[in-house]
């Protein structure tokens, strides 16, 4: 068996047995330098969003403080740096068909990271998660903002913040 279908086949047996599973798009479009990586603190999050995507009223204010939040956890250095996020796609759990059989909730998007010193962009992360869920999950995805909100988060923390993996 191949490492594809045995992934596969974990990944539904995750789902069948109540939780969810994560998938991450993400990629490095432009990567921090080595100067920058673990020198970082950000100290706001912009978002500009496609007016088309359906979410609440209060959704702007929600995705900048569960953003910050994860990055305050993850980028703890002294120089500034601003994230400049757009989202181009988010869809949320149908909750009648995540009771039946499954869901799925999906953000994409881009990260920039701006030096507040220079208004120079220092790195660009293309950011894509997806998260699908069970019947016994439709209460967590339900809360598709705030779950996706921090996926946004902890996809920029890995990419950007976290050292670089040995090859």
């Amino acid at each position: 068996m191949n490492r594809t279908t045995m992934l596969a086949i974990m990944g539904l047996a995750a789902i069948s047995l109540g939780g969810c599973v994560s998938l991450s798009r993400s990629e490095t479009v432009s990567d921090l330098g080595a100067e920058w990586r673990g020198n970082v603190r950000v100290n706001e999050v912009r978002l500009t969003r496609d007016p088309d995507l359906k979410v609440t009223e209060g959704f702007d204010a929600l995705f900048k403080s569960h953003v910050q939040a994860k990055l305050d956890a993850c980028a703890k250095g002294g120089r500034e740096v601003r994230v400049e996020a757009s989202l181009t796609r988010f869809d949320k759990a149908n909750p009648a068909l995540t009771m039946l059989v499954a869901g799925a909730n999906v953000l994409r998007g881009e990260a920039r990271l701006v030096d507040v010193a220079t208004g120079k962009v220092v790195a660009d992360y293309a950011i894509g998660r997806t998260i699908v869920g069970s019947r016994l999950a439709v209460i967590k995805m339900g809360e598709a903002e705030e779950q996706m909100s921090d996926a946004f988060g902890e996809e920029l923390c890995a990419k950007a913040f976290d050292p670089p993996k040995a090859k």
